[in-house]
């Protein structure tokens, strides 16, 4: 039997692409599939199928995909919805293993949309044939130089994310989620988030998958309960926003998708139970999916708080219990070092107010508490609340943070959230964004957020 790798390769590095429905329209607004392909960089060869057409962008034109003479890897199928079943079934006589319908008007609308959409999955599964959609953008693979998009997507930095969505929203990217593979399983008549799943475990360029799910065939919910158990034991982080929670959101997800979107405690309960991790909107996605990927996991969830100031310290101990997080309990050692650079009348505890001792040599405060927490036994992860004014004429670097976070951060394996407070810190930002083992966000409750989701399991619930 064919494994799930071999079934979806040709949706993200086809040797071949038929295009049924290719158009010679090209330059912005025109949605030319075979425009974006180029493009992008895609080395492949390409079959233009339009009846119209002898030749579309210096590609010889076919009228029928059973017309070409070498092998197909994957039909992109961009045609009105009531002659994609014939089309579908050309690509399954022609042999095509793969196919992406990309046409709208099936099963998210109706009944005559549902019964096309049938008669599409039952050519397919005769023949052997993935298909994906319909209803969708298909794929986007930054690391072969692949896109089936019809909307053009630059080529950046990416990192080694694989998203299964069922939504195009997503192939825009964040900036804290750069992904490497995408693909948008839309009306999932075939090829859903469990085969998506399935192929990003298997996947080494893969490191982290999320999932953006509105909702799953009948049936389906205890395999994808499966492959995200999978997945984790294969070292993999799962994050998952399932949205049409709602009774509203629910009947959106179906005109949208034609998916049922389910019971959303029960979903929400079993996620946890496999080691999923659950976000509600795009900043929380981001937060996760940077932490997870550039942080180290943590052993325990016991936090140590250095702060220019106490009030963001209370923010932190609001943020801890609100995450099923810990103020640690420092160690007199470590209540030693700091009272040492502090004054006398100050009492050390944990939110850990450095301010007045760095008043007298910044650059030493902050070198010597980060020591002394991070090699402190009973703290697991370490958050910076920094602040320099607007106003401020001086120099961010006269303080001494970024120097201590760069020297330190990386002898120890426990990760080291700054949260930079003023506008005129972006020079901070830019220089711990990628310092191993440290990285920033812009709160308090974001770098708390972050922490839950390196704790170990049982700790990261989100409450």
């Amino acid at each position: 039997m064919v494994g799930i790798k071999e079934q979806l390769n040709p949706f993200f590095n086809p040797k071949s692409v038929a295009i049924i429905g290719a158009t010679t329209r090209t330059g912005p607004g025109k949605f030319n599939p075979i425009e974006n392909m180029m493009g992008f960089g895609y080395k492949g060869q390409i079959y233009p199928v339009n009846p119209k057409y002898d030749e579309v962008l210096g590609w010889k034109a076919y009228k029928d995909v059973k017309e070409i003479e070498g092998d197909v890897d994957l039909a992109l199928v961009v045609i009105p919805r009531q002659i994609v079943p014939a089309a579908v079934k050309g690509c399954a006589e022609k042999g095509v293993e793969a196919a992406i319908v990309v046409s709208q008007g099936f099963g998210e609308v109706g009944e005559e949309g549902k019964k096309l959409q049938d008669e599409i999955v039952k050519t397919a599964k005769e023949a052997g044939m993935r298909i994906v959609g319909p209803n969708t953008l298909g794929t986007h693979n930054f690391f072969d130089n692949f896109t089936s998009s019809f909307i053009p997507i630059k080529k950046r930095e990416y990192d080694p994310i694989g998203i299964s969505c069922q939504t195009g929203l997503w192939f825009a990217g964040f900036p804290r989620l750069k992904f490497g593979k995408i693909l948008d399983v839309g009306g999932a008549c075939d090829v859903d988030h469990v085969d998506s799943l399935r192929y990003y475990t298997e996947d080494p360029d893969i490191k982290q998958i999320f999932i953006h799910m509105e909702g799953l065939r009948p049936g389906r919910g205890r395999d994808f309960l499966e492959a995200t158990r999978k997945a984790k034991d294969a070292g993999k982080d799962v994050i998952v926003m399932k949205t049409g929670g709602t009774e509203a959101g629910s009947k959106a997800v179906v005109s949208h998708t034609g998916s049922l979107a389910g019971e959303d405690k029960v979903f929400d309960g079993a996620l946890k139970q496999v080691g999923a991790h659950r976000i509600r909107d795009y900043t929380e996605l981001q937060i996760l999916s940077h932490a997870l990927l550039k942080l180290p996991k943590m052993n325990g969830n016991r936090i140590a708080i250095l702060t220019h100031h106490g009030a963001s310290g209370v923010m932190a101990v609001d943020a801890a219990e609100e995450f099923g997080l810990k103020i640690a309990e420092i160690s007199e050692q470590t209540r030693n070092v700091v009272q040492e650079r502090s004054p006398k009348w100050l009492p050390i505890g944990n939110p850990i107010d450095i301010w007045p001792g760095l008043m007298k040599d910044p650059k030493g405060m902050h070198m010597a508490s980060l020591k002394a927490v991070l090699e402190d036994e009973n703290v697991d992860g370490v958050v910076m609340s920094l602040h320099i004014a607007d106003y401020s004429p001086w120099d961010v670097g006269i303080y001494g943070h970024a120097e201590a976070i760069r020297e330190l951060a990386p002898q120890y394996g426990k990760p080291v959230i700054a949260v930079p407070v003023g506008s005129v810190q972006d020079g901070t930002r830019r220089a711990l964004e990628w310092i191993k083992n440290a990285t920033v966000f812009d709160d308090i409750r974001a770098a708390f957020r972050a922490f839950s989701a390196l704790a170990p399991k049982g700790k990261e619930e989100q409450k």
